[in-house]
């Protein structure tokens, strides 16, 4: 073989080395994140479209806000994070579908998600079983996470916490004796309810009507408004949403209820405060005041406004500071599953708007403050 014949030979062999090499390699298999160039893949999941589609809206925008000053900051070692959506519209059924097709995604390294605690409880075992770490901002019945779970998150308080704190706002606060209650006939719902009653009772009220009403649109409640124009309770508390909630206070006004009105914190909404005169004066409270001085607040109040131009808001803002804590995991563990899940974790202390993420053994933040409010003149005030 002459030297030109042998260079040849030598330089295919070589190409067909690092062609091999390169198809073996592990940099760009999702096990690994991705190679250096790729993305960083997390999902939001929730109501995109449908009824609850406002909501999904506010989790999209709360990440996305998150996300976009932590590319800002470089990312994950020069690595830009990448948002991708899941549409359960609040359904458990399409929650299901929506969790096996992010969970069996290896690109999708954790889930913000769901909205409700109905869709949340459909995707748990799924992502349990696939090992991938979710996180809900909302989700608030108190069975949700367990102990036996490793995957599982919840950034928000539970249906527990908030009803001692309504309770006590209620009872002990504006000095409330004989409650009526009313709540939609949900998982969320009926969680809600009880945990208030429970409560309500300990501190010394009576419950004198616990009454519920199906879901749905076009709902007539005058039934279970009977009842509790029957007892003439100085407070109708309401286990709702804040479009029922409307619905419920304009129509026991018109049957002529004297009674003052709270919800829990859904009612923290701009759809609420446009009922108008309809829904002045009711109690409720919320994670989240933008007029709070704390300066985190209003950083994401500011930041909020100048890339979406509308005002943030409740549900916003939880969702925003669940991406944060995922954000957290992954610059402290690396762009995998499991590195993500262990250093989440360990929050404790983690500041955020709403506050600060401290994970209990179930993984459940427990340290979140309440801001009692009332609407006033059209718009959502500290209570004084």
């Amino acid at each position: 073989m002459n030297n030109k014949t042998y260079g040849i030979v030598v330089s295919v062999l070589l190409a067909l080395t690092l062609v091999v090499s390169a198809c073996g390699s592990p940099a760009g298999s999702a096990e690994n994140g991705g190679s250096s160039q790729e993305d960083i893949v997390l999902s939001v999941a929730g109501p995109m479209s449908g009824d609850g589609a406002e909501y999904g809206k506010a989790f999209k925008e709360g990440a996305e806000l998150a996300v976009s000053k932590y590319n800002d900051q470089g990312g994950y070692g020069g690595r830009k994070v990448r948002l991708v959506f899941g549409d359960d519209k609040n359904d458990p059924k399409e929650a299901a579908n929506v969790a096996q097709k992010l969970a069996s995604d290896s690109k999708v390294l954790a889930v913000i998600g769901h909205w409700s605690s109905s869709a949340t409880y459909a995707g748990i075992p799924i992502y349990e079983r696939n090992q991938i770490p979710m996180i809900t901002p909302t989700a608030s019945h108190p069975d949700l996470t367990k102990e036996e779970t490793k995957w599982i998150f919840r950034s928000s308080t539970t249906q527990d916490m908030e009803g001692e704190n309504l309770a006590d706002y209620a009872v002990n606060i504006l000095g409330k004796k004989k409650i009526a209650v009313l709540y939609i006939n949900s998982d969320w719902g009926k969680s809600n309810a009880d945990a208030f009653k429970r409560f309500a009772e300990q501190f010394g009220a009576e419950v004198a009507v616990f009454d519920s009403y199906p879901p749905g649109q076009n709902i007539d409640y005058t039934s279970a408004l009977t009842k509790v124009k029957g007892v003439n309770p100085d407070l109708l508390y309401l286990g709702s949403l804040y479009n029922e909630g409307v619905l419920i206070i304009k129509q026991a006004k018109e049957m002529g209820i004297q009674a003052d009105f709270m919800g829990a914190s859904p009612f923290d909404s701009e759809g609420f405060l446009q009922a108008g005169s309809s829904v002045e004066g009711v109690y409720l409270d919320s994670l989240y005041f933008p007029e709070a001085e704390d300066e985190r607040v209003q950083t994401f109040v500011k930041d909020f406004r100048e890339m979406f131009n509308h005002e943030a808001g409740y549900f916003n803002a939880l969702a925003h500071d669940a991406t944060l804590a995922v954000l957290e995991g992954l610059d402290k563990g690396g762009p995998t599953r499991e590195g993500i899940r262990n250093e989440m974790e360990k929050l404790n202390g983690f500041p955020v708007v709403t506050g600060e993420i401290k994970f209990d053994e179930k993984r459940d933040d427990v340290n979140k403050p309440y801001y009692n409010l009332v609407v006033k003149d059209g718009k959502f005030v500290l209570h004084k």
